[in-house]
């Protein structure tokens, strides 16, 4: 569909009106080749498993590991970086971090 004229054209085809390109957009939760591989699983796990609760609530529902320092700031994906959230804690510390409050 072409966002400018709201009209549906041929699939990989680009608008017959505004002869524009098909748009492809990337997801924004797209991996960077790396980021989060198999070594970063494992650390996951382990820290789950030396931690079986969340840092912030408490809960033992639904954790996830969290980078301390994030990959895009310089962090790394060792045990000593990662600390275990729950995902509702998760989001709400992600949100907080973009708006520039760093916890």
């Amino acid at each position: 569909m072409c966002p400018r004229h709201k009209r549906l054209h041929p699939l990989g085809k680009g608008c017959p009106l505004c002869g524009g390109a098909p748009r492809r957009h990337k997801s924004k939760n797209t991996r960077r080749p790396g980021q989060y591989d198999y070594q970063w699983q494992k650390v996951r796990a382990e820290a789950i498993r030396l931690q079986p609760y969340c840092s912030f609530c408490g809960t033992g529902n639904d954790l996830t590991g969290d980078h301390i320092i994030p990959l895009k700031d310089g962090g790394t994906s060792t045990l000593d970086n990662v600390r275990v959230l729950c995902r509702s804690c998760n989001t709400r510390r992600e949100n907080d971090y973009r708006k520039g409050l760093r916890y």
